[in-house]
Parts: C-alpha cells; sequence; structure tokens
C-alpha cells in the first residue's frame, strides 16, 4: 500500500499535469518536485516541458505517457 500518494493526471483541456486531491485537481507547473512511485519505492524528480511532459530523476529523464496516471507524493 502506497502511504501519503496521490494521483497524477494529464488534463488534456489544461495541457498539463495535475494531482488529485480529495474532490479537487490542482495543475502542476514545469520546475515543480515532488516524488514519484515506482513500485514501493519513491524517487525525487522535477516535471518539465521540452517536445513533451517529462521528469528528470538522479541524472535520468524519462518522458510521461499521458494515458497513463502515476502516484505522486507532493
Amino acid at each position: 500500500m502506497i502511504v501519503n500518494g496521490v494521483e497524477m493526471k494529464y488534463d488534456p483541456q489544461q495541457d498539463r499535469w495535475v494531482v488529485v486531491m480529495g474532490h479537487r485537481e490542482y495543475g502542476l507547473h514545469c520546475g515543480e518536485y515532488f516524488e514519484i512511485w515506482i513500485g514501493k519505492t519513491s524517487i525525487a524528480c522535477r516535471l518539465e516541458l521540452g517536445n513533451d511532459w517529462y521528469i528528470i530523476m538522479q541524472g535520468a529523464r524519462f518522458n510521461l505517457r499521458t494515458q497513463d496516471t502515476y502516484r505522486v507524493k507532493i
């Protein structure tokens, strides 16, 4: 079970990623830091936008898939 995790999903109407807390959504911006859950491990990362949205973590870049939902810790 993931503790302190919230859902992060892409909102195509706003063209940005949002986190869902209860019944509200909060938009994220380039340069925001958070932790993303990979399995049972959370890893610190930063959100960025180039041609596509991606995260930078531990010296690596990973594109975010707009059709996927991620668990994050804000």
